[in-house]
């Protein structure tokens, strides 16, 4: 005894340093999941630039139901009111038309031509007819009869003439402008400016519309010039009619300085840049927002503000704390399951998946804070790690990933509620689910626990009656959602870790699997020590807290590898023993190998790693005694690994028990009429040997757990093994 508990002592003591170091893969999926967190949240999370949006939103005309006021000082740019001022600044820029030298040249030139024409007519007396038909011919349309004959009569022509060419001399230098039909809408449209040369040099000028000489207005123009040269009734007459009839336009759009003024006034506008102070009341609680109100939440929402270093390092401090609580919480001393390498990244990849799901929600869908916890899938992933790694795994990776979710938003405490309580909520509602039809009947369990917590959460300052009832249906959602998911998500994952879950334990469990009605056939004794071995492993693990459904299924698989060689075990055998005629170490070897074929049999039906794993530790890597003593007894010399079973101890405690169900169920059948005492002696016997030869060095098993492994052995095989009553005689030989 005294050299069990030092077996154990020395096995406690070395139990940290024989645990497995994390391989470089599952180190470098942490550390980019745990960066790209970091990256996340300072870009997107608390304290990041405009990360909670400004105020409140509220829509024109809704009545505000509280108080809104700026939390800190935010400058922005008035896009209407910038909009405003730059269509202002065009409005402001004036066309430029341009007096074109050319026809009013050719206009003067033309006027002096008439006047020489007339002159030379008049010194020759040409009577009025051929006098207008001499002046149509030369300039055609260009005046009527009538007036040529007037000018032609008139005693005053050469001071007609005179004041016509004064006149028409002016209005040209002036410029007449040619209207466009369009292309002036985006100007000012109450001036123009006018560019023409003066003694060579250019000249600018503004004009306003009205006083614009157009063709339609030249009328107006004449008489004015008229007027001031105070000439007489009949000298006016003639005058204006010759400027009339001669006078064109020269002055013209300019169409493209007009739009580079037109771009360089817009680019120079400088925006409206508005502050709203901190702490400044944007909108009154109870007033009704008005436009200007929209505006000025709207432009603070979309503010761009500095970034508040403040909360940033608040939320990097909340996501470093939640790490290292993962690391603590989630060891093997307090979460009691050792997570799989293969489930490492799993774990990381889905907190990191959670946590950005919670601040891109947080950041873009802007919902309160249990609205967003109704949005995250908090019991999808308890559900999964509940079926994955087992209940109290489950229970605490969801207070982690509800402290993630803080990290990302904020605290507050409604929503860490509904994540943590939601998560234990799918761990409850499946612990006992064995099969996937459990897990629909779960989803509803889970609807209803939901449902009651969303209402719970909601009810306290609950702005209206309904908000609890609409809560309560949000849970519901959720819950049901998750657990419809999780069944869809959990066969994938199950190919994708070859992971034991309960389901696909329960799946395998089948007897009625063709590699067993196979084993039945050939190996009918390994058979049925199979199922006998798996009924006290399952039985033992349930009492010790191991998975039993693992144990049971590893013991029937346990020893497949004899389904090749059946006649060379003895419980097929059938008074003919062939080891009598091979020498030990073939029978060694023979003995050996079906701890191999095993392991390979059940690798190649694609059966999980934990059924591998007990298949190929199931003997661990002691001495077949038999063959070895015979071998020593022969006078050869041996070597006892030559002896030796191949595989190594067993790692866990499920692969532990099955091989000291494996022993003891093997041994206690060469037992003459046994007794509750001598099975209890023989058993403690079998599993001391077990202790002493090191093979339980590797697995889990505590004292207690020993005990009651062997006490759950005792009570089973004392029932196997129960003395039956003799029947008399007669009462035998009746008919059955």
């Amino acid at each position: 005894m005294r050299l069990f508990a030092a077996r154990l002592r020395e096995r406690i003591g070395r139990r940290s340093a024989r645990r497995p170091a994390l391989d470089f893969r599952s180190v470098a999926t942490l550390a980019a999941c745990s960066a790209a967190a970091l990256v996340l949240l300072l870009a997107f999370g608390p304290g990041s630039v405009d990360s909670r949006g400004g105020p409140a939103a509220l829509e024109e005309g809704r009545i505000a139901e509280k108080d809104i006021t700026a939390d800190r000082e935010i400058s922005f740019v008035d896009e209407s009111a910038t909009r405003l001022r730059v269509e202002a600044e065009e409005r402001l820029v004036l066309p430029v038309f341009v007096v074109d030298v050319k026809p009013a040249a050719r206009a003067v030139a033309r006027f002096r031509d008439f006047q020489d024409l007339v002159v030379d007519l008049s010194s020759r007396k040409v009577a009025g007819d051929t006098l207008y038909l001499q002046v149509q011919s030369a300039f055609p349309g260009l005046l009527t009869k009538e007036d040529v004959l007037s000018l032609s009569r008139s005693p005053l022509r050469p001071q007609a003439l005179a004041f016509a060419d004064d006149i028409l001399r002016r209005l040209l230098d002036q410029g007449i402008a040619a209207m466009p039909a369009s292309g002036l809408e985006p100007y000012n449209h109450d001036y123009i400016e006018l560019r023409s040369l003066s003694d060579g040099r250019p000249v600018a000028a503004e004009i306003p519309l009205n006083r614009l000489v157009t063709l339609k207005t030249l009328r107006e123009a004449v008489d004015a010039e008229v007027a001031d040269q105070r000439l007489a009734r009949p000298l006016a007459a003639v005058s204006a009619g010759l400027v009339m009839s001669l006078a064109v336009e020269d002055a013209f759009f300019d169409q493209e300085q007009s739009a580079r003024r037109l771009a360089a006034a817009k680019d120079a506008v400088e925006p409206v840049v508005r502050t709203i102070a901190k702490g400044e009341r944007i909108v009154r609680r109870g007033s009704i927002v008005s436009a200007l109100d929209a505006a000025k939440l709207a432009a603070a929402r979309g503010a761009v503000s500095r970034m508040d270093w403040g909360s940033a390092a608040g939320a990097i401090g909340l996501l470093a704390a939640s790490l290292c609580l993962c690391s603590f919480l989630l060891g093997k001393s307090v979460a009691g399951v050792s997570i799989k390498r293969a489930s490492i990244g799993l774990v990381a990849v889905s907190s990191f998946a959670y946590f950005a799901l919670a601040l891109f929600l947080g950041r873009f869908a802007a919902p309160k804070p249990l609205e967003l916890a109704f949005m995250l899938p908090s019991a999808l992933f308890a559900i999964i790690a509940t079926i994955l790694e087992g209940q109290r795994f489950s229970v605490l990776l969801g207070f982690v990933l509800a402290a993630l979710a803080q990290s990302a938003v904020g605290l507050d405490g409604r929503l860490f509620a509904f994540c943590m309580l939601s998560s234990a909520a799918g761990a409850f509602s499946v612990r006992t689910a064995y099969s996937r039809i459990d897990l629909v009947r779960a989803g509803a369990v889970l609807s209803l626990l939901e449902a009651a917590l969303g209402a719970t959460l909601a009810a306290p300052g609950a702005a209206s009656p309904m908000a609890p009832l609409v809560a309560a249906l949000w849970g519901a959602g959720n819950g049901f959602a998750c657990a419809l998911l999780a069944l869809a998500i959990l066969p994938v994952l199950e190919q994708a870790l070859n992971a034991p879950t309960r389901f696909r334990l329960m799946e395998l469990s089948d007897l009625n699997a063709p590699i067993l009605k196979r084993l039945l056939t050939v190996a009918p004794g390994t058979y049925s020590h199979s199922v006998t071995v798996a009924h006290l492993a399952e039985s033992a693990c349930r009492e010790i807290g191991a998975d039993p459904l693992l144990a049971r299924v590893g013991a029937y698989y346990h020893d497949i590898g004899k389904i090749e060689q059946p006649e060379y075990f003895v419980e097929n055998q059938s008074g003919y023993n062939k080891h009598d005629e091979i020498n030990p170490r073939l029978s060694a070897t023979v003995i050996r190998s079906h701890v191999k074929l095993g392991a390979e049999k059940v690798r190649a039906l694609g059966l999980p790693e934990g059924v591998v794993d007990i298949v190929s530790q199931h003997h661990g890597n002691a001495v077949i005694a038999w063959f070895y003593d015979r071998a020593k007894k022969a006078g050869v010399d041996v070597d006892a690994d030559d002896f030796s079973y191949p595989g190594l101890p067993p790692a866990s405690k499920e692969a532990a028990v099955v091989m000291l169900a494996d022993s003891v169920e093997a041994a206690t059948r060469t037992l003459k009429k046994p007794t509750a005492s001598r099975l209890e002696d023989f058993i403690r016997e079998i599993i001391m040997d077990k202790v002493k030869d090191g093979q339980l060095d590797r697995s889990d098993l505590t004292f207690k757990d020993i005990d009651t492994i062997r006490n759950s052995f005792t009570r089973i095989l004392a029932g196997h093994f129960h003395s039956r009553i003799e029947y008399p005689k007669a009462l035998k030989e009746q008919p059955k």
